[in-house]
């Protein structure tokens, strides 16, 4: 339930149309205190064919929470590093601010505990192979997840909700999915840090097993990754197989949106990332 009554959230929205610049950085100071669930009430509030009063709002909503992003993204450097799925969610609060986080949490925990019904299912439980087939069944055969190849730099394909939404995206998007679903059921998947294309790899006690959920969750063997290597002109390196921390992929998705943002001339958008990026980094 909101804690401001109609009539106070539609005074809100009157002010929102107010040319007086004081009156007007008031309200932004208002809105300030605001939690995400009462910034969306107000919105809902909003008529839709009211196009230039929708768009002042989601443009102030989204100046308070770009900057409110940089301590957020701190506190989340500091004390939850270590969660994939929160970080990378904070990444989309950057493109939609009054996004559901909870609606799209509450899909990926169904998500996998479909995977996991389906996966007491196998015969051989503890099989490297089923498993990756049967988690590569359910979201690129099931779901119909796949690579953007149509609009590779596109900047949605680096958020995850849009990646959700359209069940496209890049490398690295559609990774994070992946290892976000096999940490919620504690599988031995880490990502690796591949120049140019992010792959997801399985653990195994022998040899680890490559996966590019990319081309829909093709497996690919070491040699395919050297080969991918020299195809770049760069010189093989072992490191290119390493599992990077969870603040690396974060940080990875933000450089590949700053590339994107600055050849685009969104040199605002660009500014904010790199600022996001800096504090991840300290």
């Amino acid at each position: 339930m909101s804690i401001l009554p109609p009539s106070e959230i539609k005074a809100i929205t009157s002010l929102l149309k107010s040319s007086d610049d004081g009156t007007f950085k008031l309200l932004e100071e208002q809105l300030k205190t605001f939690d995400i669930k009462l910034l969306r009430e107000i919105d809902s509030v909003i008529p839709l064919d009211d196009a230039e009063l929708k768009n002042g709002f989601l443009k102030l909503v989204s100046k308070i929470k770009k900057e409110h992003l940089k301590k957020d993204f701190s506190n989340w450097s500091k004390n939850h590093s270590n969660n994939l799925k929160e970080g990378i969610f904070l990444l989309a609060m950057f493109e939609n601010p009054l996004l559901d986080k909870d609606y799209y949490f509450q899909l990926l925990n169904d998500w996998s505990s479909d995977i996991s019904k389906n996966l007491k299912e196998v015969k051989l439980k503890n099989d490297p192979t089923s498993i990756i087939n049967e988690i590569n069944h359910f979201l690129f055969m099931e779901l119909g997840f796949k690579g953007n190849k149509g609009n590779y730099y596109d900047p949605q394909n680096s958020y995850i909700h849009k990646i959700i939404d359209n069940k496209s995206g890049n490398p690295i998007l559609l990774s994070i999915i992946y290892l976000i679903i096999a940490e919620d059921l504690n599988l031995p998947f880490s990502g690796v840090n591949m120049p140019a294309h992010f792959l997801v790899q399985y653990v195994d006690k022998t040899e680890p097993i490559y996966i590019d959920p990319f081309n829909q969750g093709e497996i690919i063997t070491r040699s395919v990754c050297q080969e991918r290597i020299k195809s770049l002109k760069l010189t093989w390196q072992e490191e290119y197989l390493a599992s990077p921390a969870n603040k690396q992929i974060l940080i990875r998705t933000m450089h590949n949106l700053i590339n994107i943002y600055h050849n685009e001339e969104q040199f605002e958008l660009k500014e904010y990332l790199e600022e996001y990026m800096r504090i991840l980094k300290t």
